[in-house]
Order: C-alpha cells, then sequence, then structure tokens
C-alpha cells in the first residue's frame, strides 16, 4: 500500500468515526429542542385555557405555531382525554361532542433540522474530498524526491551513481537525500581505494612471483644444475679422490637446497604457527630480528598468556607484525624499537614503535601498510599508523572480542 493510501485511509477512518459520533450527538440534541419546545408550546395553550380564553383566540393562536397541529374531534371522550400532561394532546370543547385538538407537531421542525444536518454533513464530505484530493497532489510532488531516491538506490546497487535531485521544502526530505549523496560519495571514495588496493596486491603478487622466481632459478636452479654435473661425475669417473670430493660437494649443495626451499617455505607461509603457539611465534619473529640488527635496542614484551588461538586469526596477528618489524628494519633507521603485545579478556592489543625517520604522507599508502590495514579489518580490529612528534612511527592494532563475531575468514597463505 502506497504511502498515500494508507494516510488517506486513516483520515477517512478517523472523519467516519468522529462524523457518527457528531451526528448522533446531533441528532439527540434537535430530538431534545424540540420535544423542550413543543412542550412549551402545549404549555402555553393551557396557561390560555386556564385564562379562560376563547376557544376562538386559542386556535388562531395554536395555527400559527409551527410546533403545534389543530384538528377536530367528534364524538364522545374518555375519561382519560381529560387529563393533561407535557406533550399530551389538549381537547377545547366547541359544541356538544364537538372538540377542538391541540396536539403536539415536531415532524416539521424536525424535518428543517435535519435539512440543516444533511446540509452540513454534504460540507463536510465535500471538504473531506477536496482535502483528499489536495494531500494527494501534496503528497505526490513532496514524495517525488523519495521516489527519485529509491531509484538512485538501485543505482547504486547496480554499481551506478546519480546527483539528480528535485529540491524539496521538507527539511527531513532533504536530510535525508543529503546522508544519501554523503553515503554515495564514501561508497565511491571505498570503491576507488579497493581499486587502489587491487592493484597493489596484483603488483605484490607479481613481485612474490618474481622473486619465487629468481629464487629457484639463482639459487635452487644452479645448484640441481651443479649437482647434475657431479652427479655425471660419480657415474663416469673412476678416481676415488675425484668421487669423493663430487660426493661431499653433492652433500653440500643438497644441503644448501634444503635449506632454500625451508626458507621459501618459511616465507610463503609461517610454519612454525603450526608447531607452536603464537606467542613463541612471535617472541622466535622478534628474536631473529635482534640476532639480525645487533646494532638496535628491542625492548619487547609479549603477554598471551589470556589469548584464545584461533589458527586464522593468529595468522592474520603473525603476518601483521612481521609487515609492521620489516617496515622498521627496511625504512625507520631507528636505533631503538619498542614491541608490546598484550591480550587480556578485553581484547588484544599491538603497539610497535620506532625512534627513526618516521615517513611521509604517501608511505601509508604502500603495499606494506596496505596490507597491515587489509589484515586488520579481516580479524575485526582497528589499526592506526602515525609519526610521532619526536620522530619515529607508531603502530597500533587493537582487536575487542565482542566486535570479531562477523570478522572475515578470508583465506590467508
Amino acid at each position: 500500500m502506497s504511502g498515500f493510501k494508507k494516510i488517506s485511509s486513516a483520515i477517512v477512518a478517523v472523519f467516519i468515526v468522529c462524523f457518527l459520533i457528531f451526528s448522533c450527538s446531533v441528532y439527540f440534541q434537535i430530538r431534545q429542542n424540540i420535544n423542550d419546545e413543543t412542550s412549551s408550546a402545549l404549555n402555553q395553550v393551557q396557561e390560555m385555557l386556564k385564562a379562560n380564553m376563547s376557544t376562538t383566540d386559542i386556535k388562531a393562536v395554536a395555527e400559527q405555531s409551527p410546533h403545534l397541529s389543530v384538528t377536530q374531534f367528534t364524538g364522545r371522550l374518555s375519561a382519560s382525554a381529560n387529563f393533561h400532561s407535557d406533550n399530551q394532546p389538549i381537547y377545547l370543547p366547541i359544541h356538544e361532542n364537538q372538540y377542538l385538538v391541540v396536539r403536539a407537531q415536531n415532524n416539521a421542525e424536525l424535518a428543517q433540522n435535519m435539512n440543516l444536518f444533511w446540509l452540513v454533513a454534504g460540507l463536510f464530505f465535500t471538504t473531506l474530498s477536496l482535502l483528499l484530493f489536495t494531500l494527494k497532489v501534496a503528497i505526490t510532488q513532496r514524495l517525488k524526491p523519495l521516489n527519485q531516491l529509491g531509484d538512485a538506490l538501485q543505482q547504486l546497487v547496480e554499481g551506478k551513481a546519480t546527483d539528480k535531485f528535485e529540491d524539496s521544502d521538507i527539511k527531513e526530505v532533504r536530510r535525508v537525500i543529503g546522508q544519501f549523496q554523503r553515503l554515495q560519495y564514501s561508497l565511491q571514495n571505498k570503491e576507488k581505494q579497493l581499486v587502489k588496493i587491487d592493484k597493489k596486491l596484483a603488483l605484490l603478487q607479481e613481485q612474490e612471483r618474481s622473486y619465487l622466481a629468481r629464487e629457484l632459478h639463482d639459487n635452487v636452479g644452479q645448484l640441481l644444475t651443479t649437482i647434475k654435473a657431479h652427479a655425471y661425475i660419480l657415474v663416469n669417473s673412476k678416481e676415488p679422490s675425484v668421487l669423493e670430493l663430487s660426493a661431499n660437494k653433492v652433500q653440500a649443495m643438497s644441503q644448501q637446497i634444503s635449506d632454500a626451499i625451508r626458507h621459501l617455505t618459511a616465507h610463503l607461509h609461517p610454519l612454525i604457527l603450526d608447531r607452536v603457539s603464537l606467542q613463541q611465534s612471535l617472541e622466535k619473529l622478534v628474536f631473529e630480528q635482534e640476532l639480525a640488527q645487533p646494532d638496535t635496542t628491542w625492548q619487547v614484551s609479549i603477554k598471551l598468556n589470556k589469548y584464545a588461538e584461533n589458527h586464522e586469526r593468529d595468522i592474520h596477528i603473525y603476518r601483521f607484525v612481521q609487515e609492521a618489524i620489516n617496515n622498521v628494519v627496511k625504512h625507520a633507521e631507528a636505533s631503538k624499537v619498542w614491541v608490546e603485545i598484550l591480550a587480556d579478556q578485553q581484547g588484544l592489543n599491538i603497539n610497535i614503535r620506532d625512534n627513526g625517520k618516521g615517513f611521509d604522507g604517501h608511505a601509508v599508502e604502500n603495499i606494506g601498510m596496505s596490507s597491515m590495514q587489509s589484515r586488520a579489518r579481516c580479524i575485526g580490529a582497528m589499526c592506526t599508523v602515525k609519526t610521532l612528534n619526536a620522530g619515529g612511527v607508531n603502530v597500533q592494532l587493537s582487536l575487542n572480542w565482542r566486535e570479531t563475531d562477523n570478522a572475515c575468514q578470508a583465506n590467508v597463505a
């Protein structure tokens, strides 16, 4: 049902109820007024009769009253006919067995009042019809921007944008349209950001593939080529010293290949998470960086005693910390790094800070920062990255357990 039909139905229903109550009240009031007037007229006739006025004078007065009727009666009267009470006929003797009868006459007065009532009712219904017509026109004109808003929402669902809205003099309608336009602008910006992220992820994917191809070709490929050459020597040579040398080289190169594959595997997926807890994995991650950066002072506090582990979420957290620390090592040129990772009954908080050179405004749009923001969204966390006034960068992640129910269940590498 349209908005106009609902409003008009409500108005008609209220009007009918009010009109019925009004009609009943007016009808009973009219009847009461007529009864009072006819009673007064009959009482006047009785007073004239008591004053011994002539029948002719009483008849003349009664015939002029709209509330009385005068007729003649011939015959004998019963005893009750001589009893006078309110609104009862009055019998005036003319001759023997002939009487002038004065009765209450309210039909004409009632008809006159009812004609006025129906005139008022007709005026009410005419007014109601005009009101509904005016309301329909007004609602149609006022709801036109809302209909346009509905079409705009459908276009927005289909991926299209529109700014075609008629001006409205209704404050609430203008507010809704304004909110929609801001929402549409925000969605357009989000879509542009997603396109940028898709491009960055595609570039990151190509970089990963290039890295893997280079590692496999330059390292593992060359080692395998050398092993094939020494294997040929082992098959065809008869010299014991040559055989021993080639066997030792094959053994050493096989170990190098094993180390290279283990390194690539760790790069693709943190296997350590499959064997130990998240806290132990993070401690090992930070410890390896401490060993690799002996000139940097590290202050580390990792307390996840009350943390409930979740494999997919743990991977996102591990990669987030890994990316944050890698950014510090590669770009910060810091002499001191603070790593604080704490979990309690409320949630998880990660705070990674350095005293390095900071970054410019475009650094937060690089692939690493986008990856950190994306992983934070996947687990329903809030991520902030800001430059400190004293120098350096502060990376924070805040995860509330109550807000993780609808977190993205993303597939991770």
